[in-house]
């Protein structure tokens, strides 16, 4: 990819939003005029969490700072990581070759960077120009690039963000592509971001795309994601997306899966369906996962669920699952009725 082929493709993606070419074309050209790490700054979207590297420790995840040149690469999202400073803007970095783009990364400014003493910063860039540039390189980048260009893109503070996001998640776009704006949408772009996802998860025709939209909405914020997934597991024509919407809605640890789980295998008609319920209900938390298990084999359930239900119980090991179990092993079984003859 070479300099006029950035300029070009950024002009075609702004004609086709309905925006001005020529600055974001510049964008491009400034980019690639010269060989390795080039950078700047926009404001970034502070409800996504810190960009930065994170290592575990003691359960808890810190950061120790990134290495521009390394892989490793996440955001900070649970309440346990560390958050960003106030006012943190987002740096993003892409290394040029030859003038093509091979590698991308997007930090907190509160991130400590090693080897980043070579860096060419290119500020000021307006974020509008910097989130059209991504978003035509995500395009046209190999999938492990795009990754990191479309959650750059998502960690801008623009809301036009959210709106590329949701172009590159449409159809005229590559599965993979979709995928990731689906996700970051829901993980990054609040509400509005979600509705759109919902959108994509209730009504795209490709089955494989609903599912994947029904995870990202697992991961929603500001939106009541988990509701949106239960009809979903209610109505969707696909047994693969009714199995998907139920694991997920599992996954969200939202107190009313359970209940709603139990409805599901009650009324699914599908046994793939109704096996797949049984192993989201597997999945709750634990102690919760065992008590549902245990009440479905004790319950008025047909025989493959219980089987189930005892296979995953079995999977367990917890102390309640292997006491029940013994329980049922160990149960005294009916003597056989014995009948006299008379006369």
């Amino acid at each position: 990819m070479n300099s006029k082929t950035l300029v070009s493709l950024a002009a075609a993606f702004l004609l086709a939003g309905g925006a001005s070419a020529a600055t974001p074309a510049d964008l491009g050209g400034r980019i690639v005029q010269q060989d390795g790490w080039v950078a700047w700054q926009v404001p970034m979207a502070q409800s996504v969490g810190m960009a930065c590297c994170f290592a575990w420790h003691q359960g808890k995840p810190a950061s120790n700072g990134c290495d521009l040149d390394g892989r490793s690469w996440n955001i900070g999202t649970s309440d346990d990581a560390p958050h960003p400073a106030a006012g943190d803007n987002l740096s993003i970095f892409v290394h040029v070759v030859h003038g093509q783009i091979d590698k991308a990364r997007a930090f907190s400014t509160s991130c400590k960077l090693r080897n980043a003493d070579q860096v060419r910063w290119i500020d000021p860039v307006a974020s509008a120009d910097s989130i059209a540039f991504l978003a035509v390189a995500a395009a046209k980048s190999t999938e492990e690039l795009a990754d990191v260009e479309i959650a750059a893109v998502a960690m801008h503070a623009d809301p036009a963000a959210t709106t590329t996001l949701a172009r590159l998640a449409d159809a005229s776009h590559a599965p993979k592509l979709r995928e990731q704006a689906l996700f970051w949408l829901g993980q990054a772009r609040g509400a509005e971001g979600a509705r759109i996802v919902e959108r994509t998860a209730t009504t795209d025709s490709d089955a494989e795309m609903r599912a994947h939209a029904v995870f990202a909405l697992s991961e929603a914020h500001d939106f009541d994601g988990y509701a949106s997934i239960q009809r979903i597991a209610q109505h969707d024509a696909s047994e693969h997306v009714r199995e998907q919407a139920l694991f997920w809605m599992a996954q969200t640890g939202d107190k009313r899966a359970r209940g709603d789980i139990f409805a599901a295998i009650a009324s699914e008609p599908s046994d793939n369906v109704r096996e797949q319920a049984v192993f989201a209900l597997s999945q709750l938390k634990e102690g919760e996962a065992e008590g549902a298990l245990i009440a479905l084999v004790r319950g008025d359930y047909p025989r493959k669920v219980k089987e189930q239900a005892l296979f995953w119980l079995g999977q367990s090991g917890s102390t309640q699952a292997i006491d029940f179990l013994d329980e049922v092993l160990t149960r005294t079984p009916a003597q056989p009725a014995t009948h006299s003859k008379s006369g």
